[in-house]
């Protein structure tokens, strides 16, 4: 397999060149995102972490350890109790970042 693409992780319309990244917001509608001229940083954000969850996902990295170096992992939902009748509901993603290295065994000398 082979590295995913720009495309793969941010959808067929997005380039890029040595100073930018240019993403077009359609490509984020199969997440949700409703493309405004005034979406917000954090639907925005909101939108990336979601489309790449999708491919990103830990059981693709383990089927393709060389090319696959990030793992975007949707942890749960749960309520939160912010006191004064504010509850909110809160959903998490890890987000995971693998490089090879080589580990020693345990050496008392390193200690």
């Amino acid at each position: 397999m082979a590295e995913p693409t720009l495309s793969d992780i941010f959808g067929v319309a997005s380039t890029q060149n040595a100073a930018t990244l240019s993403l077009q917001k359609a490509d984020f509608a199969s997440t949700g995102l409703t493309a405004t001229a005034a979406n917000s940083a954090e639907s925005l954000l909101v939108a990336l972490i979601l489309r790449s969850a999708l491919l990103l996902t830990e059981e693709n990295r383990l089927l393709d350890l060389p090319n696959r170096n990030v793992a975007v992992v949707y942890s749960g939902q749960d309520l939160i109790n912010q006191g004064g009748g504010n509850v909110f509901l809160r959903d998490t993603y890890q987000i995971s970042l693998y490089r090879v290295t080589t580990i020693e065994a345990v050496d008392p000398d390193n200690y």
